[in-house]
C-alpha cells in the first residue's frame, strides 16, 4: 500500500485548487434541490410536472426559513437537508402519503405531530395518488436521491426537526417584538 503522509495530501489538494484557480463551488441546499428536481422530472418523464413546479417555490421558502435559522454545515449537510426537503415537498404536493416517509422508530402520531409543527399546517395533506402510483413515485424518489428509503426517511425526520426548531425560534423572536 501507499505511505501517504499529511503533507502529501495537502500538496495534492493545493495543486488541485491551483489548477481550478481557487474557483470551487460548494454544493448548496439550493443546488441539490435543483438537481433532485431535474432528476425526478426525467425519471417521471414529465409526469406531475405542475406539482414539481409548485414544489420548487414552496421548497425554496422552506429552505430559506431553515437556512436563516441554521446554515448548512457538516451536521446540517446540504445534500441531507435538500433530500429531506424534496421528499417533504412530495408529501406537501400530495404525491406521497406521510406514512411513506415515516422512519420505523417513530410512531404514527409523533410523525404527524412533527410534520404539522415543522410545516405550520393544521392537517397532514392526503395523498392524491392510487397506491400503484405511490410506489412509482417512491421508486423515483429513491433513484432521484440515490439513497435507500430508510435513509430518505431519516433525512425527512432530521429536516422536519430542523424546520420545527427554525419555526419555533422565529415565532419566539417575533413574540418578543423583533422586527
Amino acid at each position: 500500500w501507499f505511505d501517504l503522509q499529511p503533507h502529501d495530501v495537502r500538496a495534492q489538494e493545493f495543486g488541485l485548487l491551483r489548477s481550478l484557480r481557487w474557483q470551487v463551488n460548494v454544493p448548496s441546499v439550493e443546488s441539490w434541490l435543483s438537481m433532485f428536481e431535474g432528476r425526478f422530472g426525467v425519471l417521471m418523464a414529465g409526469e406531475f410536472s405542475r406539482s414539481v413546479i409548485w414544489m420548487r417555490e414552496d421548497l425554496r421558502q422552506l429552505a430559506f426559513t431553515m437556512m436563516l435559522w441554521r446554515p448548512a454545515s457538516n451536521v446540517h449537510a446540504p445534500r441531507r437537508l435538500a433530500g429531506g426537503l424534496f421528499s417533504i415537498g412530495l408529501l406537501r404536493a400530495t404525491l406521497l402519503p406521510a406514512e411513506a416517509l415515516r422512519p420505523q422508530h417513530v410512531c404514527h402520531d409523533e410523525w404527524e405531530e412533527l410534520f404539522l409543527q415543522s410545516q405550520m399546517m393544521n392537517e397532514v395533506p392526503a395523498c392524491a395518488l392510487q397506491p400503484e402510483y405511490v410506489q412509482l413515485v417512491l421508486g423515483c424518489l429513491v433513484a432521484t436521491t440515490n439513497l435507500p428509503i430508510e435513509e430518505i426517511q431519516r433525512d425527512c425526520e432530521f429536516t422536519m426537526g430542523c424546520l420545527r426548531g427554525a419555526r419555533g425560534d422565529l415565532n419566539q423572536m417575533y413574540a418578543c417584538g423583533a422586527p
